[in-house]
């Protein structure tokens, strides 16, 4: 495998030391399926940090644009259902997908977000809050107490709730819920909740998706990497996600069906939190920023 390192000290459990990749990252990959979610990285007070370029599909077209994947361990405080300044004597740790989209589609550009938090214990959906702006509106949904609740500026859509089916993995956190399968036994299908930051929401009922996994090998403009493939399939369309083979299994590509194509240009482990001033945008290569 193709490589670029940055190496930094840091003390886990007693001292070892944790590479910080630009392409990936070389830590012990634990034995259990949920290994990588209990891995001692997300430990070091810092976030994964991946940005990629993409091709998006709308109005008929694959529009290009840029992505971020951001995910981070922080404490939960179940009294509001937030991330807690300090612990909670009853609270937990969850993971969350901060999933950044922004993509030009001619004269205006669309803004989506997706913010998904799964505990980190289980890998269960905690909560999940969605939002999409371009130059026609905004759109919002969120995911709480198995609760579904959007707002629209859709006729025929405006404001719903709804019941969010048990179990189901939202379509826009699969790159953080699907590391869960990358290890261990496969099972034969998974529920997928249709994607909540494209804005519309006709037709909100999950589909499942046969899986399979294999090993490869991908070149993306981060560089080349060994990959644990999933490939999602149902009757009407497919999802393609290449995880990096070394824990905790960063996303490096994907291919949609559709059109819709990630293609990770950097990614590391940052504390991003203090890198918003002048000149911080330099982190991110030319061709995303």
């Amino acid at each position: 495998m193709i490589i670029r390192h940055e190496k930094y000290a840091a003390v886990i459990l007693g001292a070892f030391l944790v590479s910080v990749w630009t392409g990936a990252v070389a830590v012990p990959r634990a034995d259990a399926a949920d290994g990588w979610r209990r891995d001692a990285v997300w430990d070091d007070g810092n976030a994964e940090f991946c940005v990629y370029e993409i091709d998006w599909s709308r109005y008929g077209r694959d529009n290009p644009g840029r992505a971020l994947l951001i995910s981070v361990k922080e404490p939960w405080a179940p009294d509001l259902e937030v991330k807690a300044d300090s612990p909670r004597p009853n609270g937990f740790d969850v993971l969350k997908l901060n999933h950044v989209r922004d993509v030009p589609t001619g004269i205006y550009t669309y803004h989506q977000m997706a913010s998904v938090f799964l505990r980190r214990d289980s890998g269960t959906l905690q909560k999940l809050a969605v939002t999409s702006s371009e130059g026609c509106g905004i759109s919002t949904a969120q995911v709480l107490d198995g609760r579904l609740n959007t707002r629209s500026y859709f006729d025929g859509q405006g404001e719903a709730s709804s019941s969010y089916p048990e179990g189901a993995v939202p379509a826009d956190g699969l790159a953080l819920a699907l590391r869960d399968y990358l290890d261990g036994p496969l099972p034969a299908t998974v529920q997928v909740f249709p994607s909540l930051m494209t804005g519309r929401f006709p037709k909100l009922l999950p589909t499942t998706y046969s899986l399979e996994r294999r090993e490869a090998r991908h070149t993306v403009p981060a560089g080349t990497f060994d990959t644990i493939d999933l490939e999602l399939t149902t009757d009407s369309g497919w999802m393609h996600f290449f995880f990096a083979a070394q824990a905790p299994h960063p996303l490096v590509r994907y291919q949609g069906s559709d059109g819709t194509s990630y293609r990770l240009a950097k990614c590391e482990r940052i504390p991003y939190w203090q890198m918003n001033g002048a000149g911080g945008e330099t982190w991110l290569p030319q061709a995303v920023r």
